[in-house]
């Protein structure tokens, strides 16, 4: 109790502290003297309570010890005198009471925050999900019920360290300060939360002007942040335009540091940094389905820029109150302020009757996703249903998500009746493109290409195609890198980037040696990045003195950003990757070590290592340090798999096969693993269970030729003609014009047919 008692002293001193200075560099007593309303709205909002001091009144979470079951034991969530605790497991199993420091978010669920020590700051693995009763809130639950000690997202590990993940949104102008030598954290911010300074940047200028100084322009502001128009009208041929012409503004890219899935490169500068200090991403397979719907958290930027909202000037602001973060208008007048009433918020349009599930223009066009259990999120690229495309290519569509127990072709046949003259169904979607792309199927450099040329695309959707023709460099891919280097857009630039390491360094050099003089700092380090080969080139391809220089700085840059980043494995796996190229394996050794250090579950460390050693001759050293991160994460794939390789260079196969099984069964949507598995299976002379693994590889991705080859050479070993014939049959379609695969073919049609 005594103990209990200290810590409270301890961290309610701390919070004094802490809100002294935040209340004295945050300048909301002087806005509030004109913003007033601004303010309250902004009270109320999710900005505000992004992140608070943990106090009875701030938490909406139950602490009247109250308990709930976690791993085997009971978590305990309880209040003494004016501090609340959550008693939970510790590492050890220990159960250990933990005062709760901060609240982070509001609703639909808010969760709290601890110190870990050194100056990490955890969230807790519970959530209060702060729903309604009748919604199914009011409770308390493990917001990662799957997650184990060497998971990302276990309450201990760096994907719930708020330091790393959180703090730089969800408070303002946060500095991390993060110390590698004592792996800790002397973070800091200006506000606790989302102020206005978050969003305006320095207000002092502007304080200035409203104290009358008329040498200050823009009333203080170096940025105009408003909407770009008040309205948009339905022209002749159904287009929106604006009534008036459009404003130049940064909104958008003032909410996308935020609201947008990103690398962070540096501490932010101020608000109007975003594509400066961090790396935006593009439309990759991890986080959107191939049609550019949402698949992880895209927070919203990745989806409004596909929109054709967007590309006609929509802004944040049109349908949000920029203070309070709610719609400016109830249910579809949100978007009937700009399209027509009479014609879109009708049955015959939306095929459903007013008032009910489906006659909300979001149902349909901004259909949502349940992140964290209970977070439902919707998609920001306002597209049509598409059905049809699920036919095509598997992705989601509207109508199916609620519809569950129809068909796409139901689907499809519904909306035909609606809008018999649809100038969707049918037509042309780069969706086709990328899951050709994603599915390695012979016409994606073709199809790909045409999107990255095609002006009438969004940006985002060409560089999303150029990043993919990184899986087939061809003649087309070259033209296509060389035009989006020159490119004005920084997403094409960036992308040219991915789409051009396949290429030899010399010929990467010609294309991108002009991107390490961007103005954008994520696009001239990646560009170093990919360019640092050419250091080591010899005589006559090497580079010259100012060339090298050029290099240099801009790889001096990427050193920055990734020491930035030093609390995390990754960084020092990318200075251990940049030293191997390098030709410093010493310092590489040392980067990699420096990873598990760091961070311990960080799987690739452990194999870049091994491979590090392998590539010296010593098997027994990879084979030692990829045993050390079993230890540490015994459901590593990667690592298994590693093992498994390494151990069948040292002709140990019975024991590979082991790993093997192993890697196969933690990565069970790993293709190349299942295959692996199968040819070893095969080589040990286990021809049932070497099929069966195959299959499962085929079933992961039935267009790899490699597969398709074994599974027919495998069927024809068996005599069963019939099945060799069908994967013979894939094949061909994979690789058309290839004389001895069509030869195959007809050799296998005449064995089936004498059968």
């Amino acid at each position: 109790m005594v103990n209990i008692k200290r810590i409270y002293s301890v961290i309610r001193l701390a919070w004094l502290l802490c809100s002294f200075f935040a209340f004295n560099a945050f300048a909301e007593p002087q806005c509030i003297n004109c913003h007033q309303s601004q303010v309250e709205d902004w009270q109320t909002s999710h900005h505000f309570h992004a992140m608070e001091k943990a106090t009875p009144t701030s938490v909406l979470g139950n602490f009247n010890e109250q308990t709930l079951n976690y791993q085997g034991q009971q978590a305990r969530f309880y209040q003494q005198d004016q501090q609340l605790f959550i008693s939970m497991p510790n590492l050890d199993g220990k159960l250990t009471d933990y005062p709760v420091l901060y609240t982070f978010g509001y609703e639909p669920l808010q969760q709290y925050m601890f110190d870990m020590g050194k100056g990490h700051i955890q969230l807790f693995p519970f959530a209060w999900d702060s729903r309604s009763k009748t919604d199914g809130g009011q409770r308390w639950f493990v917001l990662h019920p799957e997650q184990k000690k060497h998971d990302l997202f276990h309450w201990s590990q760096k994907g719930q360290n708020w330091n790393h993940m959180c703090a730089d949104c969800h408070s303002t102008d946060f500095k991390k300060q993060f110390d590698l030598k004592t792996n800790s954290f002397d973070s800091s911010y200006s506000s606790i939360n989302v102020s206005c300074k978050a969003c305006h940047g320095d207000t002092q200028a502007h304080l200035k002007w409203a104290d009358g100084d008329s040498s200050i322009t823009d009333k203080g502001f170096t940025h105009n942040i408003k909407k770009q128009t008040p309205l948009f009208s339905q022209q002749a041929d159904g287009r929106m335009q604006s009534v008036q012409p459009l404003v130049k503004s940064d909104q958008v890219q003032v909410c996308a540091t935020c609201h947008a899935r990103r690398s962070q490169l540096d501490d932010r500068k101020d608000p109007h940094s975003f594509l400066q200090s961090f790396q935006g991403s593009l439309l990759t397979p991890e986080l959107y389905h191939v049609d550019g719907q949402v698949w992880d958290e895209d927070y919203v930027w990745g989806s409004f820029l596909q929109s054709k909202m967007f590309n006609a000037g929509v802004t944040c602001s049109n349908c949000h109150n920029p203070h309070s973060g709610k719609l400016k208008l109830p249910g579809n007048q949100t978007c009937t302020q700009c399209h027509s009433q009479e014609m879109f918020d009708t049955p015959q349009h939306h095929g459903h009757k007013m008032a009910s599930m489906g006659s909300q223009c979001v149902d349909c066009h901004m259909p949502a996703t349940t992140y964290m259990q209970v977070d439902a999120r919707r998609d920001h690229s306002f597209r049509v249903p598409r059905p049809d495309l699920t036919l095509k290519t598997n992705a989601p569509n509207a109508c199916n998500s609620c519809h569950e127990d129809k068909t796409p072709q139901w689907a499809v046949a519904k909306m035909k009746d609606w809008h018999p003259n649809s100038k969707h169904l049918g037509t042309a979607h780069f969706s086709e493109a990328f899951y050709a792309a994603d599915n390695r199927l012979p016409n994606a450099s073709t199809m790909l290409t045409k999107i990255v040329q095609d002006k009438n695309f969004p940006e985002i959707i060409r560089a999303s195609a150029l990043s993919r023709l990184a899986a087939s460099p061809d003649n087309n891919a070259v033209v296509a890198i060389a035009r989006s280097v020159k490119d004005s857009e920084p997403l094409k630039r960036q992308a040219a980037i991915e789409a051009a390491m396949p290429l030899d360094i010399n010929q990467r050099w010609r294309l991108l040696n002009p991107l390490l003089e961007d103005e954008h700092l994520p696009i001239r380090t990646e560009a170093a990045r990919a360019l640092s080969a050419m250091l080591i080139q010899p005589f006559p391809a090497g580079l010259n003195v100012q060339d090298s220089k050029r290099l240099n700085a801009a790889l001096d840059e990427y050193k920055g950003i990734q020491q930035y980043q030093a609390e995390r494995g990754y960084s020092h796996t990318n200075l251990g990757n940049l030293a191997l190229t390098l030709q410093e394996p010493e310092q590489a050794k040392a980067h990699y070590l420096q990873a598990i250090s760091i961070e311990p579950i960080f799987a690739p460390a452990y194999v870049n290592l091994a491979d590090l050693y392998r590539n010296q001759g010593d098997e027994k050293a990879a084979q030692k340090i990829l045993k050390q991160g079993l230890t540490v994460n015994k459901e590593s794939a990667d690592i298994h798999y590693a093992l498994a390789m390494s151990l069948i260079r040292s002709k140990q196969k019975d024991i590979a096969l082991t790993h093997l099984k192993k890697a196969a069964q933690f990565a069970e949507d790993n293709a190349s693993y299942q295959y692996t598995y199968a040819l070893l299976l095969q080589d040990l002379g286990n021809m049932p269970a070497a099929i069966s693994a195959l299959e499962r590889a085929f079933n992961l991705t039935p267009n790899n030729p490699d597969i398709n080859y074994s599974l027919a050479q495998w069927y024809v070993a068996e005599e069963n003609y019939s099945q060799a014939l069908f994967y013979a049959r894939n094949l061909a379609r994979l690789v058309p014009g290839n004389q001895q695969v069509q030869q195959f073919v007809k050799q296998l049609e005449m064995m089936n047919s004498i059968n």
